[in-house]
């Protein structure tokens, strides 16, 4: 309920002896006390309590307060935002230290993991393809993963039986070219690897060695993916979390408004003078 609405002139005329001090200039806004900051509807108010006779609240004062947060409230978009970029910087932003922190030491375990992993794929990565120079003759240290693939799979690149690389793309280039041996030539000519990255495996144990290998840097990879899966599933916990504390707080907010807190509100006018708007809700 609004008790009354003043404005800085008197009936008779407008008080000109001292000047009109707004209230958000006697008190400080880190104050605690009944002085609210004016909330979103301030100006609407002011404009139905006088009847439209007084002086007209200023466009730039009219969106100063309509923006205001009420009650101390913080903005749940801009609280989103924080912690999508950052998880736990929407809590930070909202007040709630404890809960920003949990986000902020969950976060940092999931980039050390992903980090980790990384660099266990990377050293594993190294370890295989030194295997494959020691044991198979390989002379080439890159190469795609369809490479070192074929390097585990097959004993050796060249030559014939099961064991060899170009066995295979013999019969595949068969397939394709049934009657045309020049085409099936071609074929094999264009994907069997020669020179350096031609292999052939010394001994049966140390290609196993190389494909366990192999294998657990492919793993140490995965892991480091799932750490980015679990980094996005962090923002949007976060980011839920603030709307959840955001509507907590609103309901709080208007749990004391609603025991009869008195809120006084001012603003200054277009013309230099300023209004005084008292509210108390029963």
């Amino acid at each position: 309920m609004i008790f009354a609405a003043w404005p800085a002139w008197a009936a008779a005329g407008r008080l000109a002896a001292e000047p009109f001090a707004p209230l958000h200039l006697l008190y400080g806004a880190g104050r605690s006390g009944p002085v609210a900051a004016a909330s979103g509807g301030f100006a609407a108010a002011l404009d139905s309590s006088t009847g439209g006779a007084g002086p007209a609240v200023s466009d730039e004062a009219r969106r100063a307060l309509d923006s205001a947060p009420a009650d101390g409230v913080r903005s749940p978009r801009k609280a989103l935002l924080l912690s999508l970029l950052l998880p736990g910087a929407g809590e930070m932003y909202q007040g709630h230290h404890g809960r920003a922190t949990g986000f902020f030491i969950a976060e940092g375990a999931i980039w050390a993991n992903f980090v980790g992993w990384e660099i266990s794929g990377h050293l594993r990565r190294n370890d295989y393809i030194e295997q494959a120079q020691l044991g198979a003759g390989v002379g080439v240290d890159s190469g795609n993963d369809d490479y070192w693939r074929l390097v585990g799979q097959y004993e050796r690149s060249s030559g014939t039986g099961p064991g060899a690389y170009e066995e295979t793309l013999r019969r595949e280039a068969r397939n394709q070219y049934p009657t045309d041996p020049a085409a099936q030539d071609r074929y094999v000519a264009e994907r069997l690897p020669t020179g350096e990255r031609a292999w052939s495996w010394t001994t049966a144990d140390g290609q196993a060695l190389y494909q366990k290998t192999r294998q657990n840097a492919n793993r140490s990879y995965d892991r480091a993916k799932y750490s980015i899966g679990f980094a996005i599933l962090n923002r949007l916990v976060s980011a839920l979390d603030t709307q959840i504390l955001h509507h907590s707080a609103r309901r709080d907010a208007e749990g004391r408004a609603g025991r009869g807190e008195t809120r006084i509100l001012s603003a200054l006018t277009a013309d230099g003078g300023g209004a005084l708007l008292i509210q108390r809700r029963f």
